[in-house]
């Protein structure tokens, strides 16, 4: 008897943060779903208390690997996508979660609109981490409608955790591990070459952000005027050249405003 393939794999790269992994993992399990979801922990450090978490929260089905080399979440999510068997993919980032419902939705959502990536509407949680939980501060709903457009191409303009792909559609396609930041908007670009995605009007991920300084997020998010990060937008404006004029002219005004200027021929 062939084995039934989970509908949903979500992947999720972690790094020493076992509390928020929690919430992560509860999330998941929470959602009704969980013959339908396969959850693959790809933990790039030695952590007993990530252990524990997932051995409490992960089922038979799941998938927990606790990985050498580098640390960093492009390797992991290019790991778990090589042991992932879903249909579907989604990527969510340890210290996220999904609102209740979110898979039940996205049956109804591939049922309707199959073989496409979908992106879906999130809240904006701002929270500290002072203390040995999270502290919630605020808690905003974020319509994603109309939010992805062809600027996409200038600046990302929404959240990894907010889409689902086709498993087909990501074939050959990989996180870049050498890239210091907007690795997953670089990623995001190579599957806009092969398919837009479609706005579905639900509720998925809550987004959290910290923005004090007990913030543990791994990465680099400052905006282009710092002179590392314009590297990294030119980075990636080389590897996906603008296929317009007006994409090519927005990029060159973003640079310039930081106080580079380069022809449009170069972006």
């Amino acid at each position: 008897m062939t084995e039934k393939l989970p509908v949903f794999s979500v992947i999720i790269p972690t790094h020493r943060r076992s509390a928020l992994l929690r919430r992560a993992l509860e999330s998941v399990k929470a959602q009704g779903q969980n013959e339908g979801i396969e959850i693959v922990v790809i933990s790039d450090v030695l952590d007993l208390n990530t252990d524990l978490v997932c051995n409490a929260h992960l089922g038979p089905g799941d998938i927990y690997i606790r990985r050498n080399g580098t640390s960093g979440p492009s390797e992991s999510r290019n790991l778990g996508l090589s042991v992932s068997s879903g249909q579907y993919v989604l990527f969510l980032d340890d210290d996220d979660a999904w609102h209740p419902g979110l898979a039940q939705h996205l049956l109804e959502g591939i049922k309707k609109i199959p073989g496409m990536p979908l992106y879906f509407n999130c809240t904006v949680v701002k929270e500290s981490r002072a203390g040995q939980s999270p502290t919630i501060l605020s808690e905003v709903f974020l319509t994603l409608e109309n939010s992805l457009t062809q600027a996409v191409y200038v600046k990302n303009q929404v959240h990894m955790s907010c889409f689902l792909f086709p498993r087909s559609l990501l074939d050959h396609l990989v996180f870049d591990k050498t890239m210091r930041a907007y690795e997953d908007w670089d990623f995001l670009l190579s599957v806009f070459d092969r398919c837009f995605p479609v706005h579905v009007d639900i509720l998925g991920s809550r987004v959290f952000e910290v923005d004090d300084e007990t913030s543990d997020r791994r990465g680099n998010s400052v905006p282009a005027k710092d002179f590392n990060a314009v590297l990294d937008y030119l980075y990636v404006y080389r590897r996906h050249p603008g296929a317009t004029e007006a994409i090519k002219e927005s990029r060159r005004s973003l640079l310039m405003s930081v106080g580079l200027s380069l022809a449009k021929e170069l972006l």
